[in-house]
């Protein structure tokens, strides 16, 4: 069932960007883990925001709900970082109170560009990019080395802010050990202390039918290793390029032909791209300028499997000049329909 993102922001549905913000500040100072609140209902907030606040994803979500997307792939749909979000208002990065620090690597954000084709054809794409590795003579940790003195070995310093009524605690990372919560003393010999490298990684992402443009798929542990700690993730956003015939409504294809007006009129057979094989649809006699044609079975496939339609839209072209047959063959047709012509 579709939740209503709205009801869980209290908003109305032509609430503004700045409306909706607003919203999520307010309930999410009441509800945030840290300030005493229900995580679950923090993370709904969360969830309706990441979606409602990004102008895209609220186009899409009004016109199909929330789950009109999936496919079967090896990377997860991203969903919202409750921390994320939340430090987006109130900046820095909160910690559960009781909760074990975990470092983790750089998150890495890389834009994967498909054409239509495939996604009609579920194609695996090759994707290069490139990732920092540790090193194997000291596991990244750039040699010997001893705790941070400015941050503890935590890795971050903390400042609170704010006033008698609100107060949030800032975190940001230590300087002096560039957030790793130790400082080299004695370099190792393989990597000279950098603690690793940068190397080029090749993934297989297999392209789902189903997917919008601007979705983005998470493959974890896929960003950058750091010492003692999870690597980060990749985030991949596909972004589908502009087709030269098709539009993509939803599973639909949409394919708009010029037409000649006097194959309207007198009908005949046209020849359609397609990515399989071409399709020839036939065109009735006086058939209306606003008809349209519908192949089934020829769009994308939805997320059961079920495959869309290819859309026909014909286009009436007017002919620059009438030979004298074609006047004739159309005086006599507006003459049977009762229509007069001037001359």
């Amino acid at each position: 069932m579709t939740k209503d993102y709205y009801k869980t922001l209290n908003i109305n549905r032509d609430s503004s960007q700045d409306d909706i913000k607003k919203a999520f500040r307010s309930l999410s100072k009441q509800h945030h883990p840290d300030k005493g609140g229900n995580e679950s209902v923090f993370k709904e907030l969360s969830e309706a925001y990441d979606t409602l606040g990004n102008p895209e994803k609220k186009q899409r979500y009004d016109m199909g709900g929330q789950n009109q997307f999936g496919g079967h792939n090896p990377f997860a749909n991203r969903g919202p970082d409750m921390d994320d979000v939340f430090n987006q208002f109130f900046g820095g990065q909160q910690r559960r109170q009781g909760q074990q620090r975990v470092n983790k690597g750089r998150k890495l954000n890389i834009p994967l560009r498909v054409d239509l084709e495939d996604l009609y054809f579920s194609r695996v794409k090759k994707l290069k990019y490139r990732k920092n590795i540790n090193c194997t003579g000291c596991g990244g940790a750039g040699g010997e080395n001893i705790s941070c003195g400015t941050c503890n070995g935590n890795g971050f310093v903390e400042n609170i802010v704010g006033n008698a009524f609100f107060r949030q605690v800032q975190r940001h990372q230590c300087q002096p050990c560039a957030g790793k919560g130790k400082i080299v003393v004695k370099k190792c010999m393989q990597c000279g202390g950098s603690g690793g490298r940068e190397e080029e990684r090749i993934i297989d992402f297999r392209v789902p039918s189903n997917l919008s443009t601007g979705q983005t798929f998470i493959y974890k542990g896929g960003g950058d290793e750091i010492y003692d700690g999870h690597s980060g993730d990749l985030l991949i956003e596909v972004i589908i390029n502009r087709h030269p015939h098709f539009k993509l409504i939803l599973t639909d294809l949409i394919y708009e032909p010029q037409v000649p007006l006097i194959q309207m009129v007198i009908g005949g057979t046209i020849e359609i791209p397609h990515f399989e094989n071409s399709i020839r649809i036939s065109i009735p006699p006086l058939s209306d300028v606003v008809r349209t044609f519908n192949v089934g079975g020829k769009g994308m496939k939805n997320q059961n499997g079920v495959s869309g339609n290819m859309v026909i839209k014909p286009i009436i072209v007017m002919p620059k000049e009438l030979n004298d047959d074609e006047i004739r063959m159309l005086s006599s047709l507006a003459e049977g329909k009762n229509f007069k012509i001037s001359k």
